[in-house]
């Protein structure tokens, strides 16, 4: 904590702004930070948001890895940035914790792989419901009862998630209204029959 920094960030805000492949790790206190990268015709795909009490970019403890990210608060934010350097000086000092960034590293992979192999294999309709449910995942919570996503969350950012039109998930999302699967209001989507949800991003419920 000697090296760390602690930033308020306004919402939109890009993190690491004055160099972005600066070798830190970003803590969210609270908010959200949005991973996001730029295809060379200007096209935005969001990777991730992650909620408080997650760490990002993991892959930055090590020295020779393209950095392609970027980082952006997603709403007002709270973010702590811990220098790699001195971060991997504590953990060789604790070998005990490199276990836990292990652990951190392999549950993040897993939630890749699943987003890959939902974006690669499922309908869009089971894109678009596992894509909700990865935000649910990342921010760490188990929805099994009516709730609220932790962050609010427009088309156009869902757009940029899926890598597809704003039209499309206008119809995906006013399917799901019609079936009561969410309910939604500005840039707020509750989530209102999760299990049936869970189905759908499963490729298991009717597409």
């Amino acid at each position: 904590m000697k090296s760390a920094r602690l930033v308020r960030y306004r919402r939109r805000t890009q993190v690491l702004a004055s160099d972005r492949h600066k070798r830190e790790l970003l803590a969210v206190v609270s908010g959200c930070l949005e991973i996001s990268s730029l295809s060379s015709q200007g096209r935005k795909y969001v990777n991730a948001l992650l909620g408080p009490g997650q760490v990002a970019p993991l892959v930055r403890l090590l020295a020779d890895v393209p950095l392609p990210y970027d980082y952006h608060a997603h709403e007002d934010s709270v973010i702590v940035h811990l220098p790699c350097d001195a971060v991997i000086a504590l953990l060789d000092a604790e070998p005990v914790l490199w276990r836990d960034v292990a652990k951190m590293a392999l549950q993040r992979q897993r939630l890749s792989v699943v987003l890959l192999q939902n974006q690669m294999l499922n309908s869009v309709r089971g894109r678009v419901a596992a894509t909700l449910m990865s935000v649910i995942r990342f921010y760490g919570m188990q929805v099994k009862a009516a709730a609220s996503l932790p962050v609010r969350l427009s088309q156009n950012d869902l757009a940029a998630m899926l890598g597809l039109s704003r039209q499309t998930i206008n119809k995906e999302l006013g399917r799901l209204v019609a079936e009561g699967v969410i309910d939604m209001s500005y840039k707020r989507i509750r989530i209102v029959d999760p299990d049936k949800l869970a189905h759908i991003a499963a490729g298991t419920g009717p597409q």
